[in-house]
């Protein structure tokens, strides 16, 4: 199921010919829905109970089901609310440039900083240049997020850098 387009943030014709490929090699990808329940059969099978773009309720048996349903912060429990940090509805804590939230002391990097990569290297990277801003002595230089290389795990091999072909446009 595809909530609605493959592979947000990556260029969409890209992203488009992979679904064509996979859909080519037996993949089932359902459009503009969203799962709502999934129920475990006695046959071992996976029925899903999903709402589609025109509001219907609709159920489905598969063998497998792949959620991918991106990451959340793990903010809750650490008493961010206790002293006011801004977050959005997912935990993510709202940042500013240089990593700092609405309060002086209290900065995000990472996963769990909204607007920033999923990805581990630029989390660390950012970690660094933060400890050198912080205790380093060293010039103010904030992590550049603009062209940090990623790719997709998927059968037609796909990687990037940059702004995608849309966001290239609008710029």
């Amino acid at each position: 199921m595809v909530r609605s387009i493959l592979l947000r943030g990556f260029d969409q014709q890209i992203a488009n010919r992979i679904g064509n490929y996979m859909s080519n090699q037996g993949m089932r990808f359902i459009r503009e829905s969203i799962p709502t329940k999934f129920t475990k059969t006695e046959s071992g099978r996976i029925l899903v109970e999903y709402q589609s773009s025109d509001n219907s309720v609709k159920t489905e048996e598969f063998d497998t089901v792949l959620l991918a349903i991106g990451r959340l912060a793990d903010t809750k429990n650490i008493g961010l609310e206790n002293v006011g940090v801004k977050m959005v509805r997912n935990g993510k804590i709202i940042v500013t440039d240089d990593e700092k939230s609405n309060i002086e002391n209290i900065y995000a990097i990472g996963d769990c900083a909204e607007g920033r990569p999923e990805l581990t290297p630029p989390a660390i990277m950012a970690g660094k240049l933060l400890a050198n801003r912080l205790f380093g002595g060293t010039p103010n230089i904030n992590m550049d997020y603009k062209n940090i290389a990623t790719t997709v795990f998927t059968p037609l091999e796909y990687g990037c850098v940059g702004y995608t072909e849309d966001d290239a446009i609008a710029k």
